[in-house]
C-alpha cells in the first residue's frame, strides 16, 4: 500500500529497457539493485509449453529472426538473444552493437526475484500463447512454475479471463489491463473487480471523476520522466510503470518509494 499517495510507486516495465534487453534478467537484477519494488515481465509459451520471458510471439524485433517463439524448442530459444538498446539514458549501461543478453525462462526469473523478498512482480500473460495453446493449458503451465514464489507474483494480462481463472486457481491478486476504454469493458471491469486496472497513459482519462470506480488500484504505462509521475501521482494514480527505472529512482522525491 502506498503510505504517501502524492509520490508514485515505479514498476519496472520489461525490466530495464531503456538501458538493457527487456525481459533479460540482467535488466531485472539492475532494475531490483536501483530499488524497484514492483517489476514487470512478459510471458510467451515454448513448442513445448516452457514459460519463457518475452512480449512479442514473432522474435524478428528482438533477435531478427522471423520465427515464433511458441513455435520453437527450448534449446532453440536458449540459444538466442537480445541486442541492447543502442541508445541508453544511464551512465552505467555499458552498450555496444555486440552486446547481448539471453532469453529467460520464468523459473530462472522466480529465483532471482527470491533474493529480494520485498519485491513483487507483475506476471503478464501474454494473449498469444493462451490463442495458440488454450486458455487452461496457458493458466495452469504458468501457475505450476509460480507455485513456491505466489506471495511475491501477481498474474494480469490483456485477457480477463485468464486473470479470471488465475484467480480461481488460487491466485491472490490478479491485474487487467485494458484494452479498451468503453462501456462494454468498463462493465467487465466491475465484475472481475481486479486488484489492479493498468491502463495506457494515453487512454486513460484525465479527470478523475471520468475514470471507472472500484477497488482497484491504477497501474498507467509508461512513464520516464520523473515530473510526468509525480503530477500523474496528484491525479490520485498510485502507481507507474517505467522504462527507465534506475534514472527514476534517482530522483530523490520518488526514491522514497524505494526498496
Amino acid at each position: 500500500m502506498n503510505s504517501n499517495p502524492t509520490i508514485p510507486i515505479l514498476v519496472a516495465h520489461r525490466g530495464y529497457p531503456a538501458c538493457y534487453p527487456e525481459n533479460t534478467l540482467v535488466g531485472y537484477e539492475v532494475a531490483l539493485q536501483a530499488g524497484a519494488c514492483y517489476v514487470e515481465l512478459d510471458i510467451q509459451l515454448s513448442a513445448r509449453h516452457t514459460p519463457f520471458l518475452c512480449h512479442d510471439d514473432n522474435l524478428k524485433r528482438l533477435t531478427g529472426i522471423d520465427q515464433n517463439i511458441t513455435e520453437l524448442a527450448d534449446e532453440i530459444i536458449k540459444t538466442l538473444s537480445i541486442a541492447y538498446p543502442q541508445s541508453t539514458m544511464a551512465a552505467d549501461a555499458i552498450v555496444s552493437p555486440t552486446k547481448t543478453a539471453p532469453f529467460a525462462d520464468l523459473l530462472s526469473f522466480c529465483l532471482l526475484l527470491e533474493k529480494w523478498p520485498q519485491a513483487k512482480a507483475f506476471v503478464e500473460i501474454k494473449s498469444e500463447s493462451i490463442v495458440k495453446f488454450g486458455l487452461e493449458l496457458t493458466v495452469e503451465t504458468i501457475l505450476q512454475v509460480l507455485q513456491p514464489y505466489r506471495e511475491q507474483c501477481i498474474i494480469i494480462s490483456f485477457d480477463w479471463q485468464a486473470v479470471a481463472l488465475a484467480r480461481k486457481k488460487g491466485m491472490q491478486r490478479i491485474g487487467w489491463v485494458i484494452p479498451r476504454w468503453d462501456d462494454a469493458h468498463a462493465k467487465i471491469a466491475d465484475t472481475l473487480a481486479p486488484d489492479y486496472l493498468f491502463c495506457s497513459i494515453w487512454r486513460i482519462p484525465p479527470s478523475i471523476e471520468e475514470r471507472w470506480k472500484g477497488p482497484w488500484q491504477w497501474v498507467v504505462y509508461t512513464v520516464n520522466d520523473s515530473q510526468t509521475a509525480l503530477q500523474y501521482a496528484q491525479q490520485n494514480i498510485g502507481m507507474i510503470e517505467t522504462d527507465a527505472i534506475g534514472v527514476m529512482l534517482s530522483d530523490p522525491t520518488l526514491k522514497q518509494h524505494a526498496c
